[in-house]
């Protein structure tokens, strides 16, 4: 059915719900609030701009109501966290994380490879080199390294020494000599191991050691 809108424009009514011109003309949605009568009146208009504000402001209010309550839910004072420290362990109460401390007894120092600069710390007894995670020293990026134990350097508290081993008959080199068994390591040694060389420097030497308490 043709029909003329309230401004004076003609249009089907069985195509269009709301005069298309008036539509083009205005910019604005128009939404039918009753069912459609064929007088046209029953329609109302409103700025999608004014609608979408609107619908930002209720969502600010339901994100600030949520934040409310998380913060009432999980409120708690830091004094309450227990942190502990010994020459011995590490504590924090509150992720209840517990790492006990091995003393350090020397460094291999990366000068070459993909690692270069980088230092790695020995404790004592045995240090197993390799690039699992579960190797004391691990060398991630030489992948001509073992995976697991392709060397081992041992610090023996008693008799003051630090020794160089090959494991598993892998390639190891003490100052451009290949290693065929158990050799002791002197400070400022150099260490290849794969594509990567290392330099060998003792905390515990002389007269310094760390004594058992």
């Amino acid at each position: 059915m043709v029909i003329k809108c309230n401004n004076g424009h003609w249009y089907d009514s069985n195509v269009d719900l709301v005069c298309p011109h008036c539509k083009r003309e205005n910019g604005k949605l128009a939404i039918k609030l009753d069912d459609k009568e064929e007088d046209d009146k029953t329609v109302s208009f409103i700025d999608v701009a004014e609608g979408m504000e609107g619908l930002d402001r209720q969502i600010e209010k339901s994100i600030a109501s949520v934040n409310n309550e998380v913060s009432d839910d999980f409120d708690f004072d830091m004094a309450d966290i227990d942190i502990e420290d010994s020459d011995k362990t590490i504590a924090l109460g509150f992720f209840g994380v517990s790492e006990e401390i091995q003393p350090v007894t020397g460094w291999l120092v990366c000068v070459e490879g993909g690692e270069k600069g980088k230092d790695y710390r020995l404790h004592s007894g045995k240090n197993f080199i390799g690039r699992s995670p579960k190797m004391d020293v691990v060398v991630l990026k030489d992948d001509h390294i073992a995976r697991e134990k392709h060397a081992s350097i041992v610090y023996d508290p008693k008799g003051h020494g630090f020794y160089i081993s090959p494991e598993d008959a892998n390639l190891v080199y003490l100052n451009d000599t290949l290693l065929s068994n158990v050799q002791k390591l002197t400070e400022n040694d150099k260490i290849r191991i794969g594509e990567t060389e290392f330099v060998f420097v003792p905390y515990c030497k002389e007269e310094r050691r760390w004594l058992e308490e």
